[in-house]
């Protein structure tokens, strides 16, 4: 990358973990304590990173949409279940302020719209693609954070937050490139095979 590449890249993480530490401040406390970054964006952006090296893609667009693609959960006001719109929007004000290309802003913004998997048919690049993967082997780094989600915020008990879990890296799973699941296969097989919410979350 180029000095102005990094240069945006850096801003944008910069800003994201700004985010993420105020809401997780706004929240200490309370069911809804979280870091995004600490918690996710940093596994996704390592993945993005790792898939976009030998691809013919857009690298720094792919590593913009990591970074971005959940910003909107960092705001209490939004509704989570249309994180990717919101997300959307929130990426191409951020970008434009920044006066990034225009061009390039769109594909940040698409890969972010387009990321969730009810909006699947919409993919049309493969840094969209690459961003979904990325998200997909994400969660499986940070499995156990998906138990507070269910627990403390969904208010789900053991049982069913194991349920939860198993379904989430289900869906994940099937959305992740066959070439590539054989980085989650292990934990994959862990979860689905678990019994109890403890055999995942204290295993050795």
């Amino acid at each position: 990358m180029n000095p102005m590449n990094d240069s945006i890249v850096e801003k944008m993480r910069r800003e994201i973990i700004r985010r993420s530490d105020l809401f997780e401040e706004q929240t200490k406390g309370t069911k809804d304590e979280y870091n995004l970054y600490r918690e996710h964006v940093q596994y996704v952006y390592k993945y993005a990173v790792m898939l976009s090296k030998d691809a013919d893609v857009d690298k720094e667009v792919v590593e913009l949409s990591a970074l971005l693609h959940d910003i909107s959960m960092t705001d209490m006001a939004l509704d989570r279940s249309r994180h990717n719109e919101f997300g959307s929007a929130m990426a191409e004000e951020l970008l434009r302020e920044q006066n990034y290309p225009e061009e390039k802003t769109q594909l940040v913004a698409k890969c972010i719209l387009n990321h969730s998997s009810k909006r699947a048919q919409y993919r049309t690049t493969q840094e969209e693609e690459l961003l979904v993967c990325a998200d997909g082997l994400a969660h499986f780094d940070a499995y156990k954070s998906l138990y507070s989600l269910a627990h403390k915020v969904m208010g789900l008990n053991d049982e069913e937050s194991l349920k939860f879990i198993q379904d989430k890296l289900t869906k994940d799973y099937a959305e992740i490139r066959e070439d590539l699941k054989s980085l989650v296969d292990d934990t994959y097989a862990r979860v689905m095979n678990a019994k109890t919410i403890g055999e995942i979350l204290h295993e050795d």
